[in-house]
């Protein structure tokens, strides 16, 4: 993806966190992680991982200049932006400049930035990244995100049937917490 394809994708983005695709955020979250992890290794960098700058650690000459970085961020203020997205959008404008990088490494921003366009920004908290304030995905063990499978499927029909079975499930918890109200007792578990 080039600079500009960039920038102009986090230009769409509102950074307001929405629980509406967490399915698919979670998902996405689980690739960008498995995908950093793999250039973790390979750059043997474990210990920046999981949000680190790594078009600089592959080459440290892949930066965008601080100017530009800084225009982009401007661009977004008033967005909605955490200071982990202040952090992570500079790695991302920078990948962007790095022209080689190992055989059969993924684009690993990818799935990052599809997280942001599907629901805004998430969290991290006592080692997991949190989507939506509910549901996290543990950040420990990069040998382990490294080894999984990529997603089946991030197709936007694939995405959206994610977003359907985390909308039911959130449902059916509001439907058992109304249902226990009623009756006095707790929720079944």
């Amino acid at each position: 993806m080039s600079t500009q394809q960039l920038v102009t994708r986090l230009a769409e983005v509102r950074f307001e966190e929405s629980i509406r695709h967490n399915g698919s955020r979670l998902a996405l979250m689980r690739e960008y992680l498995r995908r950093s992890a793999m250039w973790a290794q390979a750059l043997g960098c474990l210990t920046s991982w999981p949000f680190y700058d790594i078009a600089v650690a592959a080459d440290p000459s892949a930066r965008l200049a601080g100017d530009h970085v800084e225009t982009v961020l401007s661009g977004l203020a008033g967005r909605g932006l955490r200071p982990i997205d202040k952090r992570v959008i500079p790695y991302m404008l920078n990948f962007t400049t790095l022209r080689v990088w190992p055989q059969g490494l993924p684009d690993p921003f990818e799935p990052l930035l599809m997280v942001y366009e599907r629901g805004g920004s998430f969290g991290r908290k006592a080692g997991s990244v949190v989507i939506g304030h509910f549901d996290g995905v543990p950040e420990r063990h990069p040998e382990m995100h490294a080894g999984r499978a990529p997603e089946p499927d991030l197709s936007p029909a694939a995405l959206d049937a994610l977003d359907r079975v985390g909308e039911e499930r959130r449902e059916e918890a509001a439907r058992r917490v109304a249902a226990a109200g009623e009756h006095g007792a707790r929720p079944p578990q």
